[in-house]
């Protein structure tokens, strides 16, 4: 059974092997791991398939600075991909952060990644902008994509 879990930097060899398998060549590195796991604001969650690591999303909470989550990275393990895991982890960190007050969620992809701006878009996101070289390894544009809740609105 998949269930979902906040991870915390005791876990971190974990996260950034999950997060290399998802992104060969555009991983992130070590210390930018620690320091984001170290940071209060920063919640990792897994969905783990027993001590596997198969899906995860990474958010920065700016309440209180700049009102809004940041989806910082969203992933699915390539075996477990098109089960609707993604589109679970999104609505379930909208939902939480909702639930906090939060109201505001940005996220963004590359320009070839169409899988991960129709789970952005699903999930009631809309693109906000396209933000030209934004990535490297490859050099690719970024689709930045906004998510704002009503304070009446039910999900």
């Amino acid at each position: 059974m998949i269930a979902l879990e906040r991870l915390r930097i005791d876990r971190i060899e974990s996260i950034i092997a999950f997060n290399k398998l998802c992104f060969p060549t555009d991983f992130w590195k070590e210390t930018d791991w620690k320091e984001l796991l170290e940071d209060e604001r920063a919640v990792y969650y897994a969905l783990m398939d027993g001590d596997r690591i198969v899906g995860d999303v990474f958010i920065y909470n700016w309440k209180g600075e700049k009102d809004y989550v940041k989806i910082m990275n969203l992933a699915v393990h390539p075996d477990y991909r098109r089960q609707g895991l993604a589109h679970r982890l999104l609505n379930s960190v909208t939902d939480e952060m909702r639930q906090a007050g939060m109201r505001r969620f940005c996220g963004e992809t590359r320009a070839s990644n169409r899988n991960m701006q129709r789970v952005f878009e699903d999930c009631g996101y809309r693109l906000d902008k396209i933000e030209e070289s934004y990535y490297e390894n490859p050099s690719e544009s970024a689709y930045k994509y906004v998510l704002t809740i009503s304070k009446i609105e039910r999900r």
